[in-house]
């Protein structure tokens, strides 16, 4: 995830309430003011305004990039610069793997956020009535024009089970129609009762290590519909997600699988962090014969404490970084097999050899 991401929105407060309805929300990252993305969800969730006074920005270059956003030129709406929420984060996250497995780089860009109704509320159901209490489909209408008139590629289309609501089906489907019809987005299906529209919550966190997850994103990150090309990363999920779960039954420990494909484990997180990581040397695992297995240290200074132990256990490892800064891997030997049952009880081991290293280092 970039770490430098900027939230700017347009915000208006409903009178003699504490609610209101924010739109018009960009992403932006670097030092770029150019669209590398857009995004459509259901309505504002929990991101709130980052300075305490709640003032509006004034500073004129900025302004000048903001307004660029605003189809009208002498419109005047305020611009507030809001702090994030776990659903823009996961936005953050979408993209910035996107740009990673494309060979892109960093994010340097704005991501625009559109949605399908405008009052904020983390709760989309209690946002629904909130919205139909305070009557603002005017409103909402109003901005949705607008919105389809900026929409542009890469477009994530991420609306979920709205897509099938009678008050918002039709505002979807004209989404997707300019994604399919005028940006060429290639990722959805043509078929728009076919798609799922997965929202990014769903996507990057509770189905993040499923196959339907793992595929639904990277068709979207290549823009294809080809699940062919992916079959490969999709069987070696399956065989991780195996591996895990059997671990985790042995060991009472909590394993995880990092962007799908790196299984591991860690200690002390909070003070010397430690642990295991463990991946197939390619991932058409068919054609292997091998799976990884490393220590892995992720601050050079927390190598110390554990230093002579793990030398005097593993005195023939191999120690480097793998050319990431501050990062120390001690390669394990290779477990030299496919078998899932013979990978669970080598990393297995492996965990219990670590764990009597680390168990007087806090």
């Amino acid at each position: 995830m970039n770490k430098q991401m900027k939230v700017y929105t347009h915000y208006n407060k409903i009178a003699n309430t504490d609610m209101g309805y924010r739109w018009r929300t960009l992403l932006q990252f670097g030092t770029s003011w150019d669209v590398i993305g857009s995004i459509v969800m259901m309505n504002p969730g929990g991101a709130n305004f980052k300075y305490l006074d709640h003032h509006a920005e004034t500073d004129k270059k900025l302004l000048n990039h903001l307004r660029q956003f605003d189809n009208d030129q002498s419109f005047t709406e305020d611009w507030y610069e809001f702090g994030s929420d776990p659903t823009l984060n996961l936005v953050n996250e979408l993209f910035t793997e996107r740009a990673r497995l494309n060979g892109y780089g960093d994010l340097n860009g704005v991501i625009q956020i559109f949605n399908l109704f405008y009052l904020k509320d983390p709760n989309p159901n209690k946002g629904i009535a909130l919205n139909n209490q305070f009557k603002l489909n005017d409103i909402n209408d109003r901005i949705f024009n607008d919105d389809i008139k900026n929409l542009k590629a890469p477009c994530y289309l991420g609306f979920g089970q709205l897509s099938r609501n009678s008050q918002f089906r039709d505002k979807a489907k004209c989404f997707f129609d300019k994604a399919i019809h005028e940006l060429g987005v290639k990722y959805l299906n043509p078929v728009f009762e076919e798609n799922s529209f997965m929202h990014p919550r769903r996507l990057m966190r509770f189905m993040k290590n499923k196959p339907e997850g793992i595929l639904m994103k990277l068709q979207f990150c290549y823009d294809t519909r080809s699940s062919d090309k992916f079959l490969g990363e999709i069987r070696y999920l399956s065989k991780l997600l195996l591996i895990k779960s059997r671990l985790t039954q042995m060991t009472s420990a909590k394993w995880w699988i990092y962007q799908g494909w790196d299984l591991g484990i860690s200690f002390n997180d909070k003070t010397n962090k430690i642990g295991l990581e463990s991946w197939y040397g390619r991932k058409n695992i068919e054609n292997d014969d091998f799976f990884h297995v490393f220590v892995t240290v992720w601050d050079t200074n927390c190598f110390v404490p554990y230093k002579e132990a793990l030398i005097k256990r593993y005195p023939n490892a191999k120690i480097d970084n793998m050319g990431l800064k501050n990062r120390i891997y001690l390669h394990l030997p290779t477990i030299k097999s496919t078998d899932s049952e013979i990978i669970v009880e080598a990393l297995n081991n492996y965990y219990y050899q670590l764990l009597e290293i680390i168990k007087t280092v806090k």
